[in-house]
C-alpha cells in the first residue's frame, strides 16, 4: 500500500510537467505559424509596393515610346527625297517601343495587356506600311493614326484602373478645344481636324 501510494504521487508529479511541456510544443507552433504567416504577409506587400512602384515607371516608358514611334512613323510618311535620317529614327523607336510593351506584359493586370496589344499591332502595322514589304494600303495611314490614338486611350483608361484612380480621361465624342472661343477656330476644327483624326491630334 506504501508502494503504490509513493508510484501514485510520483506519476501526479509528472503530470503537471507534461502538461507544461504540452503547451509550450502548442504554444510554439501557434508562434511558428503566426511568424510564418506575418512573413509570407510582409513579403507579398513587398511584392505588391515594388510591382506597384515600377509600374508607373514602366507605362511612363511605354506611354513615351509609343509616341515616338507614331510621330516617327509620321516624319518618315511626310519626309519627300532622302529619308536615311528619318529612317534610323524610325527604327530605334520601333525596336525601344517593343522592348518597353514587352516588359509591361510582365507586371500588367490582363485587360490593361489586351488594351496595350491592340496599341502595339496598330502601331507595328503602321511602321510596316512605311517599309517596301508593306501589306496594309498607304492610303490608310491616317485612318490607321486614328485608330492608334483610340487605342492609346484605352491603355490609359486600364492604366488609370490598375492605379486605383477614378476614371478613364477619353474626351466625349463631340470634344471641341476651341468651343466657346467664338473664332473661326471652333468650325474649323470641326470641318479639318475631325476628319483626319477623330479627336483632338494629341489628348
Amino acid at each position: 500500500m506504501v508502494m503504490l501510494d509513493g508510484a501514485m504521487a510520483e506519476s501526479s508529479s509528472y503530470i503537471p510537467a507534461i502538461f507544461g511541456l504540452a503547451g509550450s510544443l502548442i504554444g510554439g507552433f501557434i508562434a511558428g505559424t503566426v511568424s510564418l504567416l506575418v512573413a509570407r504577409q510582409a513579403r507579398a506587400a513587398a511584392e505588391g509596393t515594388w510591382i506597384r512602384d515600377n509600374r508607373r515607371e514602366i507605362y511612363d516608358r511605354l506611354l513615351t515610346r509609343a509616341e515616338r514611334l507614331l510621330h516617327a512613323c509620321e516624319a518618315y510618311q511626310e519626309t519627300h527625297g532622302d529619308k536615311e535620317a528619318v529612317k534610323a529614327t524610325l527604327e530605334s523607336a520601333y525596336t525601344n517601343f517593343f522592348e518597353a510593351y514587352g516588359v509591361l506584359q510582365t507586371v500588367a493586370g490582363i485587360p490593361l495587356v489586351d488594351a496595350t496589344r491592340d496599341h502595339a499591332y496598330r502601331l507595328r502595322a503602321l511602321a510596316e506600311s512605311l517599309s517596301s514589304t508593306r501589306v496594309m494600303d498607304p492610303q490608310k495611314f491616317n485612318l490607321v493614326v486614328r485608330l492608334i490614338r483610340d487605342a492609346r486611350h484605352e491603355v490609359l483608361d486600364a492604366m488609370r484602373a490598375e492605379l486605383g484612380l477614378d476614371r478613364g480621361i477619353r474626351p466625349a465624342a463631340d470634344y471641341n478645344p476651341w468651343a466657346g472661343t467664338k473664332t473661326e477656330l471652333e468650325e474649323e476644327y470641326v470641318q479639318a481636324e475631325r476628319s483626319r483624326f477623330g479627336l483632338w491630334p494629341f489628348l
